[in-house]
């Protein structure tokens, strides 16, 4: 076996030596360039899930416009097709209705809201209380030429549910003022209420019920007659 002198051992040992610190040397170099690689890579993701989270809010808020606008042109189309049924009668103002008093010498009156109102002969009445007070009276036809017999409801409300909004028609009277919106028609049942509001602490409504729109038609001036009658003392409240 050969054997080295100390002279060529120290040169195999300082290439030896030479040969590690250029592994290491690139070693060192190839993983800071991985690493730095690898932080934009991080960096970017952040970025792309935050511009998605944008647009998903963005996507979102848009898609809560839109819903919005549908439920609006939904609401708007729901009216439009209630003041279509509506439009099935012919519209009718009460200022230039004759009010048809023939037969109306049935007064009924009520002592808690010192109210009274007109019906007709050959009708009857059944009225209710709450808390000792008037709370509504019903009236309809037990005789005469209207079959089924219409009937009217006579209703006191409270002020605060009062809303303008929902009626098509107001006409000044004497002491009060009437909101009220054309005969609606379901399934030939036809009905029509007058919201009556006065200066009190109560607001009436009257409301009335028939059956088929000629029968309707031939009674309502005498509706108007009834509601017209209706009479509050003021100086009560």
């Amino acid at each position: 076996m050969k054997k080295f002198t100390p002279d060529k051992r120290r040169r195999l040992i300082s290439l030896i030596s030479s040969l590690l610190l250029h592994i290491i040397f690139f070693a060192l170099i190839i993983i800071s360039g991985i690493s730095s690689n690898q932080i934009p890579k991080v960096n970017r993701q952040i970025i792309t899930l935050e511009s998605i989270q944008i647009d998903k809010e963005s996507k979102t808020e848009t898609e809560r416009e839109k819903m919005i606008e549908e439920s609006e042109f939904k609401e708007s189309k729901t009216q439009s097709d209630e003041k279509i049924s509506e439009g099935n009668l012919i519209s009718v103002n009460p200022k230039d209705l004759v009010a048809d008093t023939t037969d109306l010498d049935q007064i009924y009156s009520e002592k808690t809201l010192n109210l009274s109102i007109k019906y007709p002969k050959g009708w009857t009445y059944i009225d209710q209380t709450k808390k000792n007070k008037l709370d509504g009276v019903t009236f309809w036809s037990v005789e005469g030429v209207y079959n089924p017999p219409p009937y009217i409801h006579l209703e006191v409300v409270e002020k605060y549910l009062f809303n303008p909004a929902r009626y098509k028609y107001k006409v000044k009277q004497f002491d009060c003022e009437w909101y009220f919106n054309d005969p609606v028609n379901l399934e030939g049942q036809i009905s029509q209420e007058i919201y009556i509001r006065t200066d009190n602490n109560e607001d009436f409504l009257v409301k009335l019920i028939m059956k088929g729109e000629e029968q309707f038609r031939a009674f309502q001036s005498k509706f108007f007659a009834i509601v017209k009658s209706l009479e509050f003392n003021r100086e009560i409240f």
